[in-house]
């Protein structure tokens, strides 16, 4: 599975500015909230989704002791600090102790006997 960091710009309203990475751990959390969706639908709801995400990282860095509730009454906005993608999407390279799949067959026998 591809590893999930989204660099997030965190403004909030006492001026206070916050650099924060969001990674699996908080779109898992997101995805199970009632307000939630699935990562791949983040679009249908891209601030919320923002905003929350550096909440919960906030949250889990103890950069913040607000509720969500709370913390989104305060905050001003959230942006990516990427170079403008949201999401960073790291795929780990293949184990080197594995063979990569090959798309043709090893083997070079006609088949079992009775199946032609």
């Amino acid at each position: 599975m591809p590893k999930i960091l989204i660099d997030l710009h965190v403004e909030l309203e006492d001026g206070a500015t916050h650099e924060v990475v969001a990674d699996q751990r908080d779109v898992a959390k997101w995805e199970i909230q009632d307000f939630g969706c699935p990562f791949d639908a983040i679009g249908d709801r891209p601030h919320l989704a923002l905003r929350w995400l550096a909440w919960s990282v906030m949250s889990r860095r103890s950069l913040t002791a607000l509720s969500w509730l709370d913390f989104d009454a305060v905050c001003v906005e959230v942006s990516d600090s990427g170079d403008g993608d949201d999401v960073d999407i790291e795929v780990a390279e293949p184990d080197p102790g594995r063979p990569a799949p090959s798309e043709e067959t090893s083997s070079s026998s006609p088949g079992a006997p009775g199946s032609h």
